[in-house]
């Protein structure tokens, strides 16, 4: 009924350090746990001032030692600034130590300053992370094959036969059609209906399966927290949540098609605008349950907190999941 995702911004001033997000996290994955999450999801961006998660799997790998079923995404993995054979071996031993319970979603990236990082010339990007995915694809089969001249054998085979799911995610046609062509799963970042229809369509022409696209719902929002009183609740959580939309909306740009983008400049906008973040009352998160089939949470956007972080979900456990169903 609902996801849990992590990106671990911090607001400037936040009351809250990088350890308690990160302590806080383990907890909440948990937590997640026990009340019936669907996923606990980790992203990635590189040389964000505000902190932003630059190592997703190692805190995915954490967060597998400390439960036993939920499931983990980590996306949009930014493949581009990976070795990819060091990491088919990260992924193979994590792996085993989550007895296959974590995912990937791959993605092209879009920041100057994480290219600049590492050394990615943009102009090959495309074709540069196509020769990477089939390399990591080849390296966690834990069969041996040749790469760039070298002979790769990468140890140990994964313990999900054929590897864990490794899909692809964007919100452009050349995404979608990348991902049909070689034959992944396709998460949209955006709602567009036409992005499965590219996908489909590039499917059907090299031969692969169509059908693989799944993207957020239309008018679903992707950062929700639950208060007894709106206002309080966007006093409390709207300084945070105006941190993330306007953070996101400078790397992204004002015409982005991300269903998480937002155009507010003030809180008040973000209240008014309804739309990927808000704060809304148990009954109101029941009716987005009954709506969407799940509640999207962000609990520690922004940099939120941890003990007002945990006031929203323990109101989501107490109030919203038992009245769901």
């Amino acid at each position: 009924m609902f996801i849990l995702r992590f990106d671990f911004r911090l607001k400037p001033d936040s009351s809250a350090t990088m350890g308690d997000l990160y302590d806080a996290a383990l907890d909440m994955c948990e937590w997640g746990e026990r009340n019936g999450a669907i996923t606990a999801m980790f992203s990635e961006h590189h040389t964000s001032p505000d902190g932003y998660l630059p190592s997703p799997i190692i805190m995915a790998a954490a967060a597998a030692a400390r439960t036993e079923k939920l499931t983990f995404n980590v996306g949009a993995l930014l493949l581009l600034m990976y070795d990819p054979i060091k990491l088919a071996e990260d992924i193979a031993v994590l792996d085993h130590l989550s007895n296959g319970r974590v995912g990937y979603t791959l993605g092209l990236g879009y920041r100057e300053e994480e290219y600049e990082m590492f050394g990615v010339d943009k102009r090959y990007r495309g074709k540069e992370i196509e020769e990477r995915i089939i390399a990591l694809r080849h390296a966690l089969s834990g069969e041996p094959f040749e790469w760039r001249g070298r002979t790769i054998h990468v140890q140990p085979k994964p313990v999900t036969v054929g590897g864990p799911v490794i899909a692809y995610g964007g919100g452009s046609k050349a995404a979608a059609e990348r991902a049909a062509r070689l034959g992944m799963m396709f998460f949209p970042q955006t709602t567009d209906p036409k992005m499965a229809v590219f996908y489909d369509q590039e499917a059907e022409r090299v031969g692969n399966p169509p059908g693989l696209t799944m993207g957020p719902a239309k008018g679903s929002p992707t950062t929700v927290f639950v208060a007894e009183n709106l206002d309080k609740g966007w006093e409390q959580y709207g300084p945070y949540m105006l941190h993330d939309a306007v953070s996101y909306r400078g790397w992204m740009g004002e015409d982005n098609n991300s269903a998480s983008l937002s155009q507010a400049s003030s809180i008040d906008e973000l209240r008014d605008e309804n739309g990927p973040y808000r704060v809304v009352t148990p009954k109101q998160a029941i009716e987005l349950i009954h709506k969407y089939q799940r509640l999207s949470l962000q609990p520690l956007c922004g940099g939120v907190p941890p003990d007002l972080a945990w006031s929203s979900l323990s109101l989501i456990e107490k109030e919203v999941l038992p009245f769901s169903s």
